[in-house]
C-alpha cells in the first residue's frame, strides 16, 4: 500500500510545472542550514531589435519598455523599444541615456535623464526627457542642475523627484519640481554611484550605498537625508548594501503603505565575508530581517553571485533578487514576507526563503528584472563585463509553483491532472484486488515497522524530512525523537537516520540542533533585550547546558560571543 501511495505522490508531483528540491547552505559561521529550491521555466522571448546594456527597463502603459543604454562597440543609443503582440517595437528617443536614471511617475509618464556624454562610458549629461506610453513618444523638456551618469531618482508623494548619484564627477542632491525645473538642494556627505534612494516620509528621502563615484568600495556608515542632516547607521558597520551597477528605481523594493505613512523597503546587504542577508529599512532605522535560513550562497552547481536589488511583488508580498552562476543558470532568491510583520509593521517572525533556479540559458541575459502584471519577472538585454558586446536576448522567468499560479490566474495543467486521476483509479483497483487476495494474511498493524519497505530513496526522503521540519517546526519540541519523525512520514527510524547521515553527514540530533540554533539566532536578533540564557527553551533545547554545547559546536562561539559580534 505504501509503495502505491509513494508512486501516486510522484505522479502527482510531476503534474505541476516545478521541480522542487532542497539544498544545504551555510551561514558565515559554517552552520548547516536548509532552504527549498524550485526549478522555474525561463521562456525565451523574441530578441530586442538592438542589443543594449546600461539601459532602463520598466513597465508603463501596460507594456515593458527598454530605453536607451549602449549598443555594440560601447556606443550610446538614442533608441527605445516596447514589447507588444509578441515582438519588440522600435522607437526613437530625443537623447542618449547610457547609464541614465528613470522614474515611472504617478501621471503615467516616465522621467528619463542623465547618462554618459560620449562613447566608452565617458562623461555625463544634463539631458532630460519624458516618455508617454499612450502615444509611444519621447519629449525633451529640461536640463538637470548637475550633469550625471549612474544616478538614481525617486518620486515623492508631492510629485517632486529627488535625484542623487554620479560617476567620475561630483555628487549632490537635487529636486525636480514635477513640471520643468531642476534645482540644487545640498551636497552629500560622500559621493556615490547608483545609490539607494528610499522614501521615509511624504516629502523626505534618504540616500546611501557602498559604491563610490569612481567605483571604490565605501566604508562609510552615514546616510544622507533630503530634508535633514546626515545620520549614522549602526547596521552598516557590519552589513553594507549590496554593491551593484543595475539601473533601477528604488520603489521596486518598497513594501510599505503610503496611505498609512508606512515607508518600508527590502535591502540586500553583505558582510566582509561575502555573506548576503536581507535588511529592512523603515524610515531611518536599518535592521536585519530574520529569515528561516541564511541566504544561500551556493547551489548544487557552484557559487551564486547576487547582482540586483529587490523587486517586490506587493500582491503576493514577496521580494525577488537575481543572481547568476558560472553554469549560466539564473537564480531568484524569494523572500516571503507575508507573515513576517505584525499589524503595526514590527517584525514578528522569520520570513521564509526560497531559491528558484533556471536551466542553463543558451544566451546570456541578466538585467534588472521587471515584474509583470501576472507576477513573473522579465529580463531583456544586458552587457558583458567589458561593455563592448551587449545582449539582445529577453527571457520571462515564470514564478509559478508556490501560490503564484493561482494568485495570478495561470491556467491549471488539466492534462497532467487527468493523467493523475487515471493513475489513481488504476492504483485503487489494484489495492482492492490485493486486499481480496490477502484476507487470510496478518493485519498490517501486526507487521513489524522495520520490515515495511518504501520506495523513497535517501534524497527523496530527505526532502520530505526537511519539508516536515520547516513547515511544522518539530525541532521546537524538546522531546522530539527519531521515532516521532518516522511516524509522521509513515516510514521507520532506520530509514530516517540513514537518509540524514547520507545527505547531511550528521546524526539525527545534530541535524535537529542545526534548526534549533538557527531559530535561537533569529530570537537573539529579533529580541536583543532577551537574555541569552532564556532563549534555549524557546528554541527547543531541554536544558541550558545542551544549548551552549550545541551553539559552540555549530558556530564556534558561545551565544554571548555571537551576540557581541552581531552588535559590532
Amino acid at each position: 500500500m505504501n509503495k502505491l501511495l509513494t508512486i501516486l505522490l510522484l505522479v502527482l508531483s510531476g503534474c505541476v510545472a516545478i521541480d522542487a528540491q532542497t539544498a544545504a547552505g551555510a551561514d558565515n559561521s559554517g552552520a548547516a542550514t536548509v532552504f527549498p529550491m524550485i526549478r522555474i521555466e525561463a521562456e525565451r522571448l523574441p530578441d530586442l531589435n538592438i542589443p543594449r546594456g546600461g539601459h532602463a527597463l520598466f513597465y508603463a502603459g501596460g507594456e515593458i519598455v527598454a530605453a536607451g543604454g549602449r549598443t555594440s562597440g560601447f556606443v550610446p543609443t538614442a533608441t527605445a523599444e516596447y514589447y507588444k503582440d509578441g515582438k519588440w517595437h522600435l522607437m526613437q528617443m530625443v537623447y542618449e541615456h547610457d547609464d541614465g536614471f528613470f522614474v515611472p511617475m504617478k501621471s503615467g509618464k516616465v522621467l528619463i535623464g542623465g547618462g554618459h556624454e560620449k562613447h566608452l562610458g565617458i562623461g555625463q549629461t544634463f539631458a532630460v526627457e519624458s516618455y508617454d506610453p499612450a502615444t509611444h513618444t519621447f519629449k525633451g523638456f529640461g536640463c538637470l542642475d548637475t550633469k550625471r551618469s549612474l544616478a538614481c531618482a525617486l518620486e515623492l508623494d508631492s510629485s517632486q523627484v529627488v535625484i542623487a548619484g554620479n560617476w567620475y564627477a561630483d555628487d549632490n542632491i537635487e529636486i525636480f519640481d514635477g513640471k520643468k525645473n531642476f534645482s540644487f538642494v545640498r551636497n552629500v556627505s560622500v559621493g556615490r554611484a547608483v545609490p539607494y534612494v528610499f522614501r521615509i516620509a511624504k516629502d523626505d528621502a534618504i540616500i546611501f550605498g557602498d559604491l563610490g563615484t569612481k567605483g571604490e568600495k565605501l566604508t562609510d556608515t552615514v546616510a544622507d537625508r533630503l530634508r535633514g542632516e546626515p545620520f549614522g547607521v549602526p547596521l552598516l558597520k557590519t552589513w553594507q548594501p549590496l554593491r551593484h551597477l543595475a539601473i533601477f528605481n528604488s520603489d521596486a523594493s518598497f513594501i510599505g503603505d503610503e496611505s498609512q505613512d508606512d515607508y518600508r523597503y527590502l535591502l540586500p546587504v553583505q558582510d566582509a565575508e561575502g555573506q548576503i542577508a536581507v535588511a529592512l529599512v523603515r524610515g531611518t532605522e536599518f535592521s536585519l530581517l530574520p529569515t528561516t535560513s541564511p541566504v544561500p550562497m551556493e547551489g548544487p552547481w557552484g557559487q551564486i553571485e547576487y547582482l540586483t536589488p529587490f523587486v517586490v511583488d506587493r500582491q503576493l508580498k514577496r521580494g525577488y533578487m537575481l543572481g547568476w552562476d558560472k553554469k549560466d543558470r539564473v537564480y531568484v532568491l524569494c523572500v516571503d514576507y507575508r507573515m513576517a510583520f505584525a499589524a503595526d509593521g514590527t517584525v514578528k517572525e522569520a520570513a521564509p526563503l526560497t531559491l528558484f533556479y533556471t536551466d542553463p540559458l543558451p544566451t546570456e541575459c541578466l538585467s534588472m528584472p521587471v515584474l509583470t502584471p501576472e507576477g513573473h519577472l522579465l529580463m531583456a538585454g544586458g552587457a558583458t563585463t567589458d561593455n563592448f558586446e551587449p545582449f539582445s536576448a529577453a527571457y520571462l522567468l515564470r514564478m509559478d509553483g508556490t501560490g503564484a499560479t493561482l494568485a495570478h490566474g495561470t491556467a491549471v495543467n488539466w492534462v497532467g491532472w487527468l493523467l493523475a486521476a487515471f493513475v489513481l483509479i488504476g492504483l485503487l483497483l489494484l489495492v482492492l484486488s490485493r486486499r481480496k487476495k490477502a484476507v487470510v494474511a496478518a493485519p498490517v498493524n501486526d507487521i513489524p515497522q522495520e520490515n515495511i519497505v518504501y520506495a523513497d530513496d535517501n534524497e527523496h526522503l530527505m526532502q520530505r524530512i526537511r519539508t516536515l521540519m520547516s513547515e511544522q517546526q518539530l525541532f521546537l519540541h524538546s522531546e522530539l525523537k527519531l521515532t516521532d519523525v518516522a511516524a509522521k512520514l509513515n516510514t521507520n527510524s532506520r530509514y530516517v537516520s540513514d537518509a540524514i547521515k547520507a545527505q547531511c553527514g550528521c546524526s539525527f540530533s545534530q541535524f535537529v540542533n542545526g534548526y534549533r540554533i538557527d531559530y535561537a539566532k533569529h530570537l537573539l536578533r529579533r529580541r536583543p533585550d532577551k537574555k541569552v540564557t532564556s532563549v534555549y527553551m524557546e528554541a527547543g533545547f531541554s536544558n541550558e547546558t545542551s544549548f551552549f554545547r550545541a551553539f559552540k559546536a555549530i558556530t564556534g562561539m558561545t551565544p554571548g560571543e555571537w551576540v557581541a559580534l552581531e552588535d559590532e
